[in-house]
């Protein structure tokens, strides 16, 4: 066959397809119930850890090391150093909001079709067990390499992602392209990146749906933001975005704990990556939450009164 990188099959409307079996087998379920921390590291031999996924190591930029690096390396130097140079001079490009409007009601659209299709492929159908799920790089039925190709696409709309910044940039919108942002968007790509590289389904799924669901509502809010102040007067549930996100990263750390001390077959290299990541944004977007809603808010007028000398 040929070994030349090739794109995953085209996305599937809706799930005609057979349910897998359960996560679970007799034997895991026994391992699970009587299982401890140290139970889990005997799921993989450490020289396991960054063991390629066989069954799409074939596709396109999967497991390409140069690539990630270099997009990147691309994404920061334009929004943090070219973008700016190149504005330096001009006025804000304010005639790109049409495009905005359809790039954020495109994304609200797409990530709505993700929740779905991920959960017609997972727990409604897939016969997914939500507490623990492993992963059999074995698997290639129909359904897995569909939850696989999806995952594929979704990667790419989170890459898709990056044209926030650009916006941002295009706009003179300095203070919107923080540290913060841009960190936010390099490590959502990567982490996708390296899913796919070294497992893109099993307990992760839980954490893909969830983050897709919260860019349907972050999107949501862009999109009516644009639509100007007749309508951006009802947004008084901006502040409740980031409470959104930082409930999100309390759930998926939890979540993502479980396979600490069940084992059910999922790797621990993923646990490596994501809970240290999981606290490291919890963190910056409490900061950036106090530092917008509560120490923004206006202290009450006290008046002096100063005595005569």
């Amino acid at each position: 066959g040929s070994h030349l990188a090739r794109a995953p099959p085209r996305l599937r409307f809706g799930n005609s397809l057979p349910a897998r079996r359960n996560g679970a087998t007799a034997a895991e379920q026994s391992v699970m119930e009587n299982s401890t921390a140290t139970a889990a590291t005997t799921a993989f031999e450490w020289g396991d850890l960054f063991k390629r996924d066989p069954r799409i190591a074939h596709w396109a930029l999967v497991g390409n090391t140069q690539f990630i690096v270099l997009l990147l390396a691309v994404y920061v130097y334009i929004v943090k150093i070219g973008g700016p140079r190149f504005m330096r001079d001009r006025k804000p490009y304010d005639n790109i909001k049409p495009f905005i409007q359809f790039y954020n009601a495109a994304m609200v659209l797409l990530n709505c079709y993700f929740v779905v299709a991920f959960l017609t492929r997972t727990y409604w159908g897939g016969g997914y067990s939500f507490f623990c799920q492993g992963i059999d790089f074995e698997a290639r039925d129909e359904l897995t390499m569909s939850m696989l190709s999806h995952v594929w696409w979704y990667v790419l709309v989170r890459i898709a992602d990056f044209l926030d910044t650009l916006f941002f940039v295009l706009r003179k919108k300095e203070s919107h392209v923080s540290v913060l942002h841009v960190v936010h968007h390099v490590l959502v790509v990567f982490n996708g990146w390296f899913g796919l590289a070294y497992g893109a389904d099993g307990h992760v799924a839980f954490g893909i749906i969830f983050n897709s669901f919260v860019h349907v509502v972050m999107y949501s809010y862009y999109f009516l933001s644009s639509l100007g102040p007749s309508v951006r007067k009802y947004l008084w549930w901006k502040r409740y975005l980031t409470q959104f996100q930082l409930v999100q990263f309390v759930i998926l750390f939890f979540h993502m704990t479980i396979p600490l001390f069940v084992n059910c077959g999922y790797p621990l290299v993923h646990m490596c990556i994501t809970l240290p990541q999981g606290i490291f944004f919890f963190v910056m977007f409490l900061k950036f939450y106090g530092k917008a809603y509560i120490r923004s808010r206006p202290q009450p007028r006290v008046e002096v009164k100063v005595k005569a000398q």
